[in-house]
């Protein structure tokens, strides 16, 4: 996939993201994955010290991969510490 510049991503756009790294969709959480797209890129479109990807959407798609496999619920407890 090409780099994109986005913060966004539909849920087809994730969806091939994740069908590209070879996301099992039984064990994944489809929904936190697509958050973790967008809360990684995060990083790349705001700090350019902290863009490790290159907003290429693979190897971001690849450490939203990595964090959920620590914890599959890791962005909906980033989002929640966040918020208080």
């Amino acid at each position: 996939m090409e780099q994109v510049d986005k913060q966004h991503f539909t849920e087809k756009e994730a969806y091939q993201i994740g069908l590209q790294i070879d996301i099992d969709w039984t064990k994944t959480n489809f929904e936190e994955f697509r958050q973790g797209l967008e809360i990684e890129m995060e990083h790349e479109l705001y700090d350019p010290s902290t863009d490790v990807t290159g907003n290429d959407p693979i190897l971001t798609g690849k450490i939203a991969l990595a964090h959920l496999n620590e914890f599959p619920d890791y962005y909906s407890r980033l989002i929640k510490c966040f918020s208080h």
